[in-house]
């Protein structure tokens, strides 16, 4: 037995999207093929209580949003984007790339989104405007007859932005899908 029906059809998403990071918020850097992208909100909700009259205000503290997901390509370059500084990046073009880490302490903050695109074009999309590298490398190392590739687990952590206007400090989710009659 059904307890409601759909409401809105249109706003029924589906699929999994691009995860791209920036240093800068305009050039993006596409991290390529992924598993298991998640988005998460959290806070700490802190409620104010007096003996006598009852709740006086209720408020939230360490507000933060998390996005990540299995990367399946391992490219170091991207990799050390990801990781906001704390590694060392060499390249010979053509033959190999080294990831050193050890000694750097400071973490440099970039923006990380994930957008989905539906079938018409139109785009769901939710942004980091400052997040960090929460996680270090972890690497599971699949049998050489597995089908699963190795993947390297990433999860950017979003911290406020104090430089942007209050209520707009963290992320932003947009999205296109369902607000037009074409969909």
């Amino acid at each position: 037995m059904s307890q409601t029906s759909v409401q809105e059809s249109t706003k029924i998403q589906f699929g999994s999207g691009k995860f791209e990071v920036s240093v800068d918020g305009v050039e993006w850097i596409d991290l390529g093929a992924m598993r298991n992208i998640v988005w998460n909100e959290s806070w700490e909700k802190v409620t104010v209580k007096s003996d006598n009259a009852g709740i006086i205000k209720t408020k939230i503290k360490n507000h933060q949003a998390t996005l990540g997901g299995d990367v399946m390509e391992l490219n170091l370059e991207k990799l050390n984007v990801v990781r906001g500084g704390i590694d060392e990046y060499e390249t010979t073009p053509g033959v190999s790339e080294t990831l050193s880490s050890g000694g750097k302490t400071t973490i440099t903050p970039i923006q990380a989104k994930v957008t989905n695109e539906n079938e018409v074009g139109e785009i769901f999309r939710a942004t980091l405007f400052k997040a960090s590298n929460n996680k270090g490398i972890e690497i599971n190392f699949q049998p050489d007859d597995a089908d699963d590739p190795n993947m390297v687990a990433i999860e950017m952590q979003g911290d406020l932005d104090v430089t942007r206007d209050k209520g707009k400090q963290l992320f932003e989710l947009y999205n296109e899908q369902g607000e037009s009659v074409s969909s």
